[in-house]
């Protein structure tokens, strides 16, 4: 057997096992990606939605400086509804407003192999009426 055709036939396997690694790689970024990006979404829709329900009219502030509570959870859910982003809960505490929103990831490649097709994200704010400054 001559030197030449003792490895013959032998990169075939290597490469295809390398391929499959690398696609394994490229899903794990691209699914990793898209979660970030989601969850990050999703953050700044909660902190939108808590914004907002916590605005006050000229109307509450003169009657009696409180937060309708009805009023601030139409006010959040309208904001995620426009997101895509679905509102679990809306709390009002005196002048704190808490909201939690949830949204889904459906990865861009199919759940083959056991692998997760898609995830929720979940996010929540506190916010206030008025005016912060630094430090308080």
């Amino acid at each position: 057997m001559s030197p030449d055709t003792a490895d013959r036939g032998s990169v075939m396997p290597m490469t295809t096992a390398f391929i499959a690694v690398v696609m394994l790689g490229v899903f794990a970024l691209i699914s990793a990606s898209q979660a970030w990006g989601e969850r990050r979404h999703v953050q700044g829709v909660a902190d939108a939605a808590a914004r907002a329900a916590a605005q006050m009219d000229g109307a509450d502030a003169r009657r009696d400086f409180t937060i309708d509570p009805a009023r601030a959870t139409a006010r959040a859910r309208a904001i995620a509804t426009s997101e895509g982003v679905s509102v679990d809960a809306v709390a009002v505490d005196g002048l704190a407003v808490s909201v939690t929103v949830t949204g889904a990831v459906d990865y861009a490649f199919p759940g083959n192999f056991g692998l997760p097709t898609s995830m929720t994200a979940t996010g929540s704010a506190v916010a206030q009426p008025g005016i912060v400054t630094a430090g308080g």
